[in-house]
């Protein structure tokens, strides 16, 4: 691609299979219609290259890198600019002629999200730059991350994903995951956000434990949830979900912590302790928000049942 162009990239929740999926459980997971954009253009006075990043709050992240070497002449956030080089000399090692179109150009992304929110800023990163390399971006990630994957699967995909490991080799299947009873289902933000990167390092250190029953009810449950058409049964799956994790992981679910009183299913997104929760209830709206706003937690999105993740107007109305 010759620039000006702009591309983008879906952020992501994982509905199901949060750990496991790492040893091969199946995992249910959902592209975001709020991503990222990244727009290549050229400068005019400048053989440097340059780039902006911004969020819903504004640009938060700008760096001038050198185009030959990639290294960082001038910055705001020397560590964020660090993992960006590193990210670029891992796609420029994936295409030697990457690195050779650098010069004078400038970069600008836009989060479609917040920061902190968990929705995947860094997988639409590494599937945005790899687009633009012209690299595989399962090849890009494994060069810098540690994660499963199932995040790149999302940034691309046109509808929900059960995603598995084979080896090292991901399989991706699309399902219409649409449920009728969407309008149950609340995405919840803890008020912290979680560096998965930590967790699914420490868990993949057990490489000593057989966890090959709870893959396989983890994934019969992750197919189930793709296939329900009843809340009950959705949130029945849900509770056998956290029960099962409770097992693997030796702790409490976030119901269990936070939420005892909560009348429907609280489940973790992807890594727990941090970024969203998935709330469900068959009691309407008013009666989750006003739950979450006594304990401080006004960021309540709803998931919407006509498209494949949340609405872009509701992230950006919080």
């Amino acid at each position: 691609m010759r620039p000006p162009f702009t591309i983008r990239a879906n952020g992501k929740i994982l509905l199901s299979g949060e750990y496991l999926v790492m040893k091969g459980a199946t995992a249910l997971a959902v592209p975001l219609i709020a991503g990222q954009q990244l727009r290549v253009s050229e400068q005019e006075a400048s053989r440097n290259f340059s780039w902006r990043a911004y969020d819903p709050d504004g640009l938060w992240f700008e760096a001038m890198l050198d185009p030959d070497t990639l290294g960082v002449l001038q910055t705001n956030q020397p560590e964020v600019a660090h993992r960006l080089t590193g990210l670029l000399l891992a796609a420029r090692s994936l295409n030697n002629a990457f690195g050779s179109r650098l010069n004078g150009l400038a970069v600008e992304t836009q989060l479609e999200f917040k920061r902190n929110w968990g929705f995947g800023s860094s997988s639409t990163l590494i599937s945005l730059v790899a687009r633009w390399a012209g690299v595989s971006a399962w090849d890009l990630h494994r060069l810098v991350s540690s994660g499963s994957g199932y995040d790149i699967a999302c940034a691309t995909a046109v509808s929900p994903v059960l995603y598995r490991l084979d080896g090292d080799t991901p399989q991706t299947t699309l399902v219409g995951f649409y449920p009728e009873f969407a309008d149950h289902l609340y995405l919840a933000y803890l008020g912290k956000k979680q560096h998965s990167e930590t967790e699914v390092a420490k868990f993949s250190q057990q490489d000593n434990l057989d966890f090959s029953r709870e893959i396989s009810l983890i994934t019969e449950i992750s197919h189930a949830l793709a296939q329900t058409s009843s809340l009950m049964l959705f949130m029945e799956l849900l509770d056998e979900h956290e029960t099962i994790m409770e097992s693997v992981l030796g702790r409490k679910s976030i119901k269990k912590l936070m939420f005892s009183d909560f009348q429907g299913s609280v489940k973790s997104l992807g890594a727990w302790g941090g970024d969203f929760v998935l709330a469900a209830s068959e009691y309407g709206s008013d009666y989750v928000q006003q739950y979450f706003a006594a304990k401080n937690m006004n960021v309540v999105l709803h998931y919407n049942k006509t498209a494949p993740g949340v609405l872009r107007k509701e992230v950006f109305s919080v």
